[in-house]
């Protein structure tokens, strides 16, 4: 007890002296600021040495190092990084077919988890296993620290992303990373390293990634080969493509290359003659407006290229429209350059807009009005996936019209479709035109608030009803159905479709 009682005397006794001294200092020497010695500068000095040493450490026991370069882009460009699976499985403990199909989440597969290491503080972003559209991957700050999509927009320090290209159960798996920016983001060089990470067990692995963004410089180099293309193409209400074919032997002979694969850039020639290299349309190609000049994807664009991308044949380039800007008699001469060695090959390709050639004969008579069921059935999915019926016949005989002219009214908007209720005002589509998404009680509704959609698909050859359900306003284990009525009207005629929409419980996998 005789301990204790001195033990607690101490503080109050160096309490009162230090109060009954005050008397000897002057109280401004008390309460100024205390001038560190070198010593404790040192200290001070030391410490935040070690407090940066652990900031900077990785906790993994296996660091992946990539470089990625890109260019400032205005559109969603991609750059394509293959990683060492090898070398992870060893790291695990796994094979390699185990640790894809653990990245890609298969059923069955070993639990292997996907994170971030922030960049700014190497701490763990296990928030969210990805925040891109791939089962592993996250959009970035100008930092290099992960976070959501619309979390890092909302503060304005969205950069880039890296966005793992693999599918859970899927043969044709694709195992990399798409890496790519926030276009019309960046005028000035940056680089950042960031961290993707995955963990199995008590194993970690960091995938260190270094993006660079930097310019593109002047393409100086020289045509080495010219071809002469052209294409006779009728009026596109889609943007599908038809090909052209060029002679890749004299594309690689002038460029010294000895493959298409060794292409080293794409080049779209602008009205001033100047080259557009930022590709822009389809695969490796560009927009193209009405003077032909490569562009930016406008309401002035026409026809755009694309070329390359798997399975694409060596000596085909693809042409697509913007749909329902080309008219019949337009002609557009574009040009469209493959870069290697500092050499150009050019296709100088001439798109004829021409009429088309309709195959069938309009059914005879005065249009009718018709009266048909349809049953639309499908299970509960939670994306956008439609289920169609054909309604050809049906149209064509009210309309007394041909497929083609069909489509064509569609395109035009001189066909139109209501729902439950035919008025005189134009009619207001809520889905896919023409169509609408569906309340409960079969009226149309916001997306919002829709349960199903169904809408008039239409092609050359081909007409029909297509819809599916909203992935969040209907159940996926209870389903629903409803139905409506689509009054459709064309060329005097009108055709009047009872619909019935069931859609099923999510099937079991």
């Amino acid at each position: 007890m005789k301990k204790l009682y001195y033990i607690f005397l101490l503080p109050a006794f160096l309490f009162l002296t230090g109060v009954t001294a005050c008397g000897d200092y002057d109280m401004d020497e008390i309460t100024g600021l205390h001038i560190l010695t070198d010593d404790e500068m040192e200290e001070i000095r030391r410490q935040d040495s070690i407090a940066e040493a652990l900031r900077q450490q990785i906790n993994a026991d296996l660091i992946l190092e990539y470089t990625v370069t890109d260019y400032f882009a205005t559109t969603y460009t991609t750059q394509r990084l293959d990683i060492d699976i090898a070398a992870i499985a060893e790291c695990f403990g796994l094979t390699e077919e185990e640790v894809l199909a653990g990245i890609n989440q298969d059923t069955g597969a070993p639990t292997i988890n996907g994170f971030a290491i922030q960049a700014s503080t190497h701490q763990d972003y296990t928030l969210n296993r990805s925040t891109t559209n791939g089962v592993w991957g996250h959009w970035f700050d100008n930092n290099g620290d992960a976070g959501t999509w619309n979390d890092l927009s909302a503060l304005g320090t969205l950069s880039f992303y890296c966005e793992w290209q693999g599918f859970p159960d899927d043969e044709d798996e694709n195992n990399y990373f798409n890496i790519g920016q926030n276009p019309n983001t960046f005028t000035t060089p940056q680089e950042w390293t960031v961290y993707e990470c995955l963990s199995y067990e008590d194993k970690r692995v960091a995938v260190a990634i270094t993006y660079i963004l930097t310019e593109r410089g002047d393409v100086t180099a020289e045509i080495a080969n010219t071809q002469q293309l052209t294409l006779d193409m009728n009026p596109a209400s889609t943007y599908d493509m038809v090909n052209v074919k060029f002679d890749p032997d004299q594309v690689t002979a002038a460029l010294g290359i000895a493959s298409m694969d060794e292409i080293e850039g794409y080049l779209g020639v602008q009205a001033d003659g100047s080259y557009a290299q930022e590709t822009n349309a389809g695969t490796n190609g560009f927009w193209y407006d009405a003077d032909g000049g490569a562009n930016a994807y406008s309401e002035n664009s026409r026809v755009y290229t694309s070329y390359g991308g798997d399975g694409w044949p060596v000596d085909e380039i693809g042409i697509g429209q913007y749909p329902g800007n080309c008219a019949v008699g337009d002609s557009y001469t574009v040009k469209y350059g493959f870069l290697a060695n500092n050499k150009i090959a050019m296709m100088e390709i001439t798109v004829n807009i021409v009429a088309y050639q309709d195959p069938e004969t309009a059914p005879e008579g005065e249009p009718e009005e018709l009266t048909i069921d349809v049953n639309l059935q499908k299970n509960y999915t939670n994306d956008f996936a439609p289920v169609q019926v054909d309604v050809r016949e049906t149209l064509r005989q009210a309309f007394k019209m041909t497929t083609y002219q069909i489509h064509s009214a569609r395109v035009s908007g001189d066909l139109k479709i209501y729902c439950q209720t035919e008025t005189a005002e134009e009619p207001e589509y809520t889905a896919d035109v023409p169509g609408y998404w569906l309340a409960a009680d079969g009226s149309s509704a916001a997306y919002a608030d829709g349960l199903c959609w169904v809408s008039l698909g239409t092609s050359e050859t081909e007409l029909y009803l297509y819809g599916g359900n909203h992935p969040e306003n209907v159940s996926p284990t209870a389903g629903t159905t409803l139905t409506t009525t689509y009054i459709i009207t064309c060329n005097g005629g009108k055709v009047t479709v009872n619909i019935n929409f069931q859609v099923d419980p999510e099937a079991a996998e």
